[in-house]
């Protein structure tokens, strides 16, 4: 007879995945792994479809780390990329037989949901980017766009123009660029020029 995992009244299904490995090296990807809104569950099968059981884990149990589920990307001994998933008395690590970093990915990102409510601030939508990535490219976007327009943009740009008028604050001269920040060296207020 086969295990049969039977929602609780107030228990959705959220992810599911067949061809799971859990259990070591020499374990096949027989399992089946479900994510609810109360359990992560592991249906055990053997290697010709009969039952072996039922394993339940309540998602309170899932440890968090900065406000984030402690569910990531792992490397099992033999190398392959498994679900690593850290509960308050152990870990588990489910791989999957097809989709490799991205599926991990994905359901890092939603145990992390489920668990905490909210989405991950950094989780990559792909397995190919590296967690703040983005960040760091707009860092450098704007440190570019600093640069070109201190040494006069690119060709057909146009120039950045002077300005001069009087403090709004003191009634002082002030100077600088148009559209920019200066700060008033007489009273120290701040305005857009």
């Amino acid at each position: 007879m086969a295990a049969q995992y039977n929602l609780q009244s107030n228990e959705v299904v959220v992810l599911k995945e067949e061809n799971v490995m859990n259990g070591g090296t020499w374990a096949g990807y027989t399992d089946q792994l479900l994510l609810t809104n109360l359990h992560l569950v592991l249906i055990k099968k053997g290697m010709f479809g009969g039952s072996k059981g039922i394993r339940m884990f309540p998602l309170s149990q899932i440890k968090r780390y900065n406000d984030r589920a402690q569910a990531n990307l792992g490397k099992a001994r033999n190398g392959t990329d498994v679900l690593e998933v850290y509960f308050v008395d152990g870990e588990e690590q489910f791989g999957f037989q097809t989709g490799g970093k991205k599926k991990i990915n994905e359901w890092c990102a939603k145990i992390n949901e489920v668990v905490t409510g909210r989405a991950a601030p950094d989780a990559p939508s792909s397995g190919r980017a590296l967690p703040g990535s983005a960040m760091v490219a707009g860092v450098l976007k704007d440190t570019v766009g600093v640069f070109k327009s201190r040494l006069g943009g690119a060709v057909g740009a146009t120039a950045p123009v002077e300005v001069a008028t009087k403090c709004r604050a003191c009634g002082a001269p002030l100077s600088g660029v148009q559209g920019r920040t200066a700060t008033c060296e007489y009273c120290n207020s701040a305005q857009q020029l």
